[in-house]
C-alpha cells in the first residue's frame, strides 16, 4: 500500500483482491476491461485507488430484486467499511461508529412502525454514512486540533463524496440518497445543500439523530465524550432546528426503555 500520488491510499491489485474478498485474477480482468481504472507507477506497476474500488463492488451478483432481503448486501457493506481499517486506530473507531449508527438509527425506525425494507436500507445507511470521509485527507478526517475554515468545507464534502460513490452502485442507489443528506438541518441550516424538513428523506433524518447521539458519547481525539443524559438534553433542545420533532420522540422512548449502546 502507497501513500502517493495525492492524500488518498493506493492498493496493488492482491490488496485489491483482499479488501473486497474477490481473486486476484478478477481484480486483474476488471484493470484490462477497462471497469477499474488505475494510475500506473514509473515502474508500470498498477495501483488502485481505494475509492476506486466501490465501483468494482456494484457488479457483484445479486440473485434477488430484493437487495434489502439479500445477505450479500451486508458482505457489501462489510468489503466498503473495511476500507477504513487503512487508517489505523482511528479508522478501526470510525467503523465502530457506523455499527453504533447504524444499529440505533434501525431501531428508531423499527420504533416509528417502518417497513421492514424501509428499516434495511436505514441500517445500511447508517453504516455506510461517512464513508465519503475516504476521500478527504485523513489528516483533516482526524485532525486532534480545531479544523481550519478552509478544512472544515472540506470536510462538510463527505456527505456528497459518500452519496457519489455509493450511487454508482445499483443496488445502493436508495441508500445514497439517505447518506447525501445526513448532514442537513430541519431547519434550512444544514449541508450540503441547506434542504428543509419538507426536502429531507426520513431515513436522513433519523440518521442525523442517531449519528449526533453516539458522536456526543463516544470518545474523540478532538474532544471528551459527554454523559447520555447530556446527549439526549442536548438533542431535545435542537428538535425542531436541527432535528426532527417527531423522530427526537422516538429516539427518547428508545433510549429512555433501557437501549444503550
Amino acid at each position: 500500500m502507497k501513500n502517493k500520488f495525492d492524500q488518498e491510499i493506493y492498493f496493488t491489485p492482491k490488496q485489491a483482491a483482499g479488501h473486497v474478498n474477490l481473486s486476484l485474477s478478477t481484480i486483474k480482468n476488471y484493470i484490462y476491461t477497462g471497469k477499474l481504472r488505475t494510475l500506473k507507477t514509473p515502474g508500470g506497476h498498477h495501483r488502485i485507488r481505494k475509492s476506486e474500488l466501490l465501483s468494482i463492488l456494484g457488479d457483484m451478483p445479486i440473485d434477488n430484486g430484493n437487495i434489502y432481503n439479500v445477505s450479500l448486501i451486508d458482505a457489501l457493506c462489510t468489503s466498503i467499511l473495511g476500507v477504513f481499517k487503512t487508517f489505523g486506530p482511528a479508522g478501526e473507531s470510525s467503523i465502530l461508529h457506523a455499527q453504533e449508527v447504524s444499529r440505533l438509527a434501525s431501531e428508531i425506525a423499527r420504533d416509528m412502525n417502518m417497513s421492514d425494507s424501509d428499516i434495511k436500507k436505514i441500517e445500511i445507511a447508517g453504516l455506510l454514512h461517512d464513508i465519503g470521509n475516504i476521500g478527504i485527507d485523513k489528516y483533516i478526517i482526524f485532525k486532534q486540533d480545531t479544523l481550519t475554515p478552509h478544512e472544515y468545507e472540506l470536510v462538510k464534502k463527505h456527505p456528497a463524496l459518500g452519496a457519489k460513490m455509493l450511487s454508482s452502485i445499483k443496488e445502493l442507489k436508495d441508500v445514497a440518497a439517505i447518506v447525501a443528506q445526513h448532514h442537513e438541518k430541519v431547519n434550512g441550516k444544514g449541508y450540503p445543500k441547506g434542504l428543509d424538513r419538507r426536502n429531507i428523506q426520513k431515513g436522513a433524518r433519523i440518521i442525523s439523530i442517531a449519528e449526533a447521539y453516539d458522536s456526543m458519547i463516544s470518545p474523540h481525539s478532538y474532544k471528551t465524550p459527554v454523559s447520555k443524559e447530556i446527549a439526549v438534553n442536548e438533542i431535545i433542545q435542537k428538535r425542531g432546528a436541527q432535528f426532527d420533532s417527531d423522530i427526537v420522540e422516538h429516539f427518547v422512548r428508545i433510549v429512555n426503555n433501557g437501549f444503550h449502546l
